[in-house]
This record gives C-alpha cells, structure tokens and sequence, in this order.
C-alpha cells in the first residue's frame, strides 16, 4: 500500500488627427480580450460539459484524435470514452493499475503501463484485446513515441531508466539509465526524447538510437519537475514543477526564457501547437492556467480557470483544442501511508473547450 499511494498522482506620441483616433479604437474594440481572471473574454476557455463514469483513482490521459477515443489511465484498467457517442467502457483494457496510455500512431494499437506489474501492454483498439505483454523496469508510468525510429518509451520511475519497446514485434529492445527518478517525457521528432528527472530537477536528453543521455539541463527554482510538453516550432521545452514553477527553456541550450508561478501542484503540461496554448493544470487550487505562446520571446499567462481541487492531469484533443479533466471530490487518506479515496459516484471528466 506504501508503494501505491507514493505513485499515484493527486490528486499564474498622440493622434495626429480625430480619424486616426477613431481608427485606434476601433483596432482595440476588435482586438482579441485576454485577462489573466476573465474566463468570458473573446477566445478564452471555459468548462463546457462533464463525462460522468465509475468511481476509481486514476493516472494519466490521452486522446486518439482519429478514433474520437479518450483513455484515462485507473485502478481497474484502461477507461475508454467514445468523445461522439459519450459511451464510456470503465475497463476497456483491464489491470490492477493502469498508469499511461499511448496510441502508436494511426496503427490502430496502443500501449498501457501496469505501474504494479512492471510491464507495458500492446492493444488492439478496436477490441482492447492484449496483444503482447513487455517487461519494463520498475514501476513504468508515462510513455512517448519517437517519431524517427517509431519507437515507444517508458519512464520508470523506481527503476530510475527508460524502457524503449519495439511496438512492432513487440518486445523491449533496451534500458536506458537516467540516473534519477524520471515524470513526463516528451519526443522531438528529431531522435531525442527529454524527460522530466524530479529527483534531480532536471531535463535528460536523451537519444534514443544511442541510447545515452547527450546533456541534462537544470530548472532553476524548479521543485520536483512533472509535466513536460515540447514546442517543436520554437525547439522549447516546458516543464513544469511541484512547487508551482513553470519554465519555458531552449531544448537545445537548457537557457530559460521565461519562468511563471502558478497554483501548487501541477501535473501536466498540454501543449496546443495549432491554438498556440499551453495548459498548467494545478490540482492543490483546481485552475487550470493558460498560456499564450507566441514564440519565446512572447509568452503571457492569458487566463486562469477554475476547474476543481484535485485536477491535475488531463488530455488535449488537437484537432478540436478541448481538454478533458478527470475529476472527483477527494477524502484525505485516514492514516499515514494510507491511499486517499473519492466521494462515491463523483468521478467525472471535465470538458474544457475554447469559445
């Protein structure tokens, strides 16, 4: 029981004449409005639906945008959500305790890792019938595929290495030691694969045909870094931290561009690169903060959304720019080292779209 609750996640000169004046206003009337508290102002997002389903703790999220599908990681195994239908399949995939979920492109598989078991599974999405089963390190937990080599990863976390799965045939083809606890990891298209190492509050870089680690980046007032999204048109990494940090550096120098500070506790970080949004999901306040990311240089907090205590983690559809927020009301644990626990009948998923 010790093991479990430590790896459950839980759950910022004058006009020259009255013509130029008027065009002026009109110019500010139409420009978009962003406020850092005015969630109704033009473009900004607010939570526009709940998914309601079984009670059970749950980990990470995903979208296959092609299939409409969400996968929530949980207690029980892989949740599934038809996004048209609202059709929800509680164990779509079942395990003692799912962590990550991950569609292998548009093959119409997907991989899952069993935090307890120490393994990753293949599946079939049509089915959700297991196709293979990996042995990984200790205690896998979030997953990322490389687009060059098409590989899948796993982030171990007590076994403090990287797992790197064939999801062709199947099978592991290498470990790769990180030299601390490893969170999100996140691909570059490019070969490398940056992870997240929270005990080390640093960025790995890791080449995954290599299979090294090129450099690591430190995160300067970081505590604990989790969330980790990377924007490939501008080669920058966002990461952020337990503490509330949240940095936005280059992925190839590790130079900070520009640090904020959001509510306690954030998970995830969702990068939007079609809307140009970064979303900070802090789960000890439940507000969600959003950036707006022009390039590095133009970076601004453009809204704060309240959500609900707990919310964390989540997942982005990018061809629709909605979130979904697993969500419930939370009961403390009763007794050190015990898991805390959830109002009965009050898991949901939060729909968050923009207007």
């Amino acid at each position: 029981m010790a093991i479990l609750a430590r790896i459950v996640r839980w759950f910022p000169p004058k006009p020259r004449s009255a013509a130029v004046a008027l065009i002026g206003c009109i110019l500010a009337i139409a420009a978009p409005a962003f406020s850092r508290d005015a969630p109704n102002a033009r473009g900004a997002y607010r939570v526009v639906d709940s998914i309601s389903a079984p009670n059970a703790l749950w980990d990470l999220a995903t979208v296959n945008p092609q299939r409409h599908r969400l996968y929530v990681g949980r207690v029980g195994g892989v949740l599934a959500v038809d996004l048209q239908t609202r059709a929800v399949t509680p164990a779509f995939v079942p395990s003692a305790f799912v962590h990550g979920v991950l569609p292998i492109g548009d093959s119409g598989r997907a991989v899952a890792t069993n935090g307890l078991a120490g393994t990753a599974v293949i599946f079939d999405e049509a089915t959700g019938q297991v196709l293979s089963t990996i042995p990984t390190g200790k205690d896998p937990d979030a997953l990322a595929v490389e687009p060059r080599s098409g590989l899948v990863v796993t982030t171990n976390k007590q076994g403090a290495d990287l797992t790197v799965i064939d999801p062709v045939a199947g099978v592991g083809t290498a470990s790769i030691p990180l030299g601390g606890e490893p969170d999100f990891p996140a691909a570059d298209g490019r070969g490398l694969v940056y992870v997240n190492i929270n005990s080390r509050n640093e960025i790995a870089a890791v080449d995954i045909a290599a299979r090294t680690v090129l450099r690591r980046m430190a995160l300067p007032g970081c505590e604990g870094p989790t969330g980790l999204a990377y924007d490939a048109a501008d080669y920058m990494l966002i990461s952020a931290c337990d503490n509330g940090a949240v940095l936005f550096l280059d992925a190839e120098t590790g130079r900070v561009a520009r640090t904020f500070h959001v509510g306690a506790g954030p998970d995830a970080v969702l990068f939007d690169a079609a809307r140009r949004r970064a979303f900070v999901p802090s789960g000890s306040d439940g507000v969600v903060t959003i950036f707006s990311v022009r390039d590095r240089r133009h970076i601004t907090i453009s809204q704060r959304l309240a959500t609900q205590v707990g919310v964390r983690l989540g997942a982005l559809d990018p061809l629709t720019g909605r979130l979904y927020l697993p969500a419930a009301q939370i009961v403390p644990p009763k007794a050190p080292g015990q898991l805390k626990s959830l109002v009965p009948d009050t898991f949901r998923i939060l729909v968050v779209a923009p207007d």
